[in-house]
């Protein structure tokens, strides 16, 4: 099985965990942050899951699984820590949603890679199920090298690609520009006041 690395957007989407422990906490705080609807099927929860479910942030359904709480999912994860049970999730599945099963990366058609995000910009990792920790290691040196001072900078290069975009400049400036503001003197933040000045004077008609 070959893993191609996406990014999906869940704004409304109907995600359902099945599960109440620790993995089905993570994987509601990262649907909850991505703006789906969440929808957890599980008889207990953790601690954490219980304070939750008694803020309303998500529906509860206090009960075993069957297939009929999935059946308008978009997304579903299979969360709990009975193998034939997440197996008979994974069966149960529409055909069109994106299905993870928690304890077997090959069973479904979605994996959760390690990551993290500041700002515009998000690094994620995976081992294809080889070594999740692998993983986690890799993404924390990476974060630790990508912190808030380069978030800054993919904001300033978005902002740059924006006015870029607009007819004042050609494609071959565009494309020169784009390449240009990756050099390291651009990290400064006099020279990215320096480069958006440039840019709006243009589209204003008074640069030189």
């Amino acid at each position: 099985m070959v893993w191609v690395p996406v990014m999906v957007n869940l704004d409304g989407k109907q995600a359902v965990v099945i599960g109440g422990g620790k993995v089905a906490a993570r994987r509601f705080r990262l649907f909850q942050e991505a703006g789906a609807c969440v929808t957890v099927v599980s008889p207990h929860l953790n601690d954490e899951l219980q304070v939750l479910a008694q803020q309303h942030a998500f529906i509860w359904k206090q009960k075993t699984f069957e297939p009929e709480d999935i059946r308008e999912a978009d997304v579903v994860v299979a969360a709990t820590n009975d193998p034939e049970t997440n197996s008979r999730i994974v069966a149960h599945a529409p055909a069109q949603a994106l299905v993870n099963d928690a304890g077997h990366v090959g069973s479904g058609n979605l994996a959760f890679p390690a990551f993290f995000q500041k700002g515009r910009l998000s690094i994620s990792v995976s081992t294809a199920g080889a070594s999740p920790k692998l993983a986690s290691r890799i993404v924390n040196e990476l974060s630790r090298h990508y912190d808030t001072n380069y978030a800054q900078y993919v904001d300033f290069l978005y902002e740059c690609r924006q006015l870029l975009k607009q007819p004042q400049f050609s494609a071959s400036e565009k494309s020169e520009w784009l390449e240009k503001l990756l050099g390291e003197a651009y990290r400064k933040p006099e020279k990215q006041q320096e480069a958006l000045s440039f840019f709006r004077s243009r589209m204003q008609g008074t640069a030189r």
